[in-house]
């Protein structure tokens, strides 16, 4: 609910329909709802969450990259090769906002798969899929995931 200014008659020398002096109520409108979409999902809209990956729209890797924020029409993300829109999540995320941000209009499945598992992405990340894409590389080189050769416990070389 809110208020909504329809103008300032006085300023064009008019009187507005029932204008009373001294009222606050004389220069606006009540407004009980509005329907403005602002997820920034117009273009691509989630789907559904039973439709395979398999399945998902294809959205080109040019159109993800331009997906950084909200103000860039929304923040998308990959993990293997699934869009997932985040431009409202990322306030829910509970590693905070500056992680995802970070990864806006980007592949980033291994640092996903760090941090989370098939659970995770089923709960959170089905309803966020808006697409699938192809020919995005993760800009930073995974690490090994094990040091050295030997096993643990090894004393000699």
């Amino acid at each position: 609910m809110g208020w909504l200014k329809l103008g300032n008659w006085s300023e064009i020398g008019q009187k507005a329909p029932g204008e009373h002096h001294g009222d606050l109520k004389t220069a606006t409108e009540h407004i009980e709802t509005v329907s403005i979409d602002d997820s920034g999902r117009a273009d691509y809209p989630p789907v559904d969450i039973s439709l395979p990956d398999s399945q998902l729209p294809f959205i080109s890797p040019e159109a993800i990259m331009k997906r950084k924020s909200k103000e860039d029409g929304g923040l998308f993300i990959v993990v293997d090769k699934v869009v997932y829109d985040c431009t409202q999540f990322i306030k829910e995320h509970p590693g905070g906002e500056q992680i995802i941000k970070s990864f806006g209009g980007a592949e980033c499945s291994w640092q996903f798969w760090r941090f989370h598992g098939l659970e995770e992405l089923a709960e959170f990340g089905k309803p966020l899929r808006v697409g699938r894409t192809e020919g995005l590389s993760n800009k930073f080189k995974e690490p090994s995931k094990y040091v050295g050769l030997r096993r643990l416990g090894a004393d000699e070389w």
